[in-house]
């Protein structure tokens, strides 16, 4: 069959012409957690290959039914069934292949392009669920009316898709369906192999069986061996997936880092070291200003922006001193935990004295908090460093109560 008479009866190139605008508009919507790594950029192509899987699946699905009602394979007896199956699915897998290209270009426009190349193992799992959703969709069709098994298809790639990511109890699934990457990246971090193996462990199994289901013609050993492949690729695919949980990423190697300085030591991964001179001198200043109330910031400071800007250089170094997760006596059912008030005010207050501008902080920051902080400011740097480091009490254990009253420190400055 000529290529252009495929196209001209197949459901491929109706679909791209609908498909794909539709994707980039929504790619373009939901690019706000991308930043300039490569991991995290071909990650959020993941978000759509719900839609093109069942939108591929629907089609050949389609084409499926289409094949068994025009008796093809009876007509053309000296070609094989799975000959057949690669010729007239060929368009839609070329299909797969363009709907993933044009939100990835779309994505790839609103971040600074980073150096490097797009994450090919990301990119060829996300392929491999399309895959499985096409020959998902050639098993169904041959076996429903035309119309239905599209419609059924359509469906479940959809459900499929989208509906893992939002159960809570079984949040594993989202490894097999393509999106235990989505969340990924920030630049501490890359992609979960176990996740994508996983995803496509259980995406082969189904590609698996439908192609020894079409290929071969024993009537025991087809659905014999089908079955069986299918249940030994999904159980590794479980085994590996289950202790998942919720989490596709795993820590990036710290050795990719470049540190320097002390107190504190910048630590600078490869998408950083361009802005190195900038990120050192804007760091030693915000260092320079919390010296001056008595403040000394952690002993390693990384950031998790591509390009930070002062303002995020400024509030890294800053705050750098305030745990990252309440202390264990808070984690506790049930367990009060009067240090995240005090946690809130001292960070403000960090960041300010830091040189964090007070306009920035507003935009992600209570105003209750950044009042208080400008109060506390105002007072001699010996009150202010006594007010940080009683309520920093505050913050470390449950017990202790906070007091952030400036007036409490205005008293004993003056004394």
């Amino acid at each position: 069959m000529r290529t252009t008479t495929l196209l001209r009866s197949g459901p491929a190139v109706w679909t791209a012409l609908v498909l794909v605008p539709v994707l980039a508009w929504f790619s373009a919507q939901n690019t706000e957690s991308t930043i300039a790594y490569w991991p995290s950029v071909s990650s959020q192509t993941t978000i759509v290959i719900g839609f093109i899987s069942a939108a591929c699946g629907a089609g050949a699905a389609w084409e499926a039914a289409r094949i068994k009602q025009g008796g093809i394979a009876v007509l053309a007896p000296a070609r094989r069934m799975l000959s057949i199956t690669f010729l007239h699915l060929g368009p839609i897998a070329v299909l797969g292949v363009i709907t993933m290209i044009a939100p990835f270009a779309v994505i790839m426009t609103s971040v600074a392009s980073p150096s490097g190349f797009p994450n090919p193992t990301i990119l060829a799992v996300s392929y491999s669920v399309i895959l499985a959703h096409i020959a998902l969709g050639w098993f169904v069709g041959a076996r429903m009316p035309k119309l239905l098994g599209a419609t059924a298809m359509l469906l479940f790639g959809y459900l499929w898709g989208f509906w893992p990511a939002a159960l809570g109890g079984l949040p594993w699934l989202r490894h097999l369906n393509g999106q235990g990457v989505t969340e990924c990246c920030g630049l501490d971090q890359e992609p979960s192999i176990r996740s994508m193996a996983a995803t496509l462990t259980f995406s082969l199994a189904i590609v698996t069986a439908v192609v020894l289901s079409t290929a071969l013609r024993h009537r025991l050993w087809r659905p014999l061996l089908s079955l069986t492949g299918f249940t030994v690729a999904t159980a590794v695919a479980l085994t590996l997936a289950v202790p998942l949980d919720f989490h596709g990423t795993q820590a990036r190697d710290t050795a990719l880092r470049t540190c320097s300085g002390q107190n504190p030591q910048i630590c600078l991964w490869p998408e950083q070291n361009t802005q190195r001179a900038n990120i050192t001198h804007w760091a030693d200043e915000t260092v320079a200003q919390l010296a001056t109330v008595g403040v000394t910031p952690a002993r390693q400071v990384e950031f998790g922006d591509p390009r930070p800007d002062k303002a995020k250089v400024a509030s890294n170094i800053a705050t750098s001193p305030l745990p990252n997760e309440p202390p264990p006596c808070a984690l506790r059912q049930g367990a009060a935990y009067p240090g995240e008030e005090a946690m809130t005010a001292i960070y403000a207050w960090l960041s300010l004295t830091g040189g964090v501008p007070k306009n920035d902080l507003a935009q992600r920051w209570p105003h209750e908090a950044i009042a208080l902080a400008e109060k506390i400011r105002a007072l001699p740097a010996q009150a202010q460093r006594a007010w940080y480091e009683r309520n920093m009490r505050s913050v470390h254990d449950c017990a202790v109560l906070p007091d952030l009253a400036p007036a409490s420190y205005t008293k004993a400055a003056a004394s």
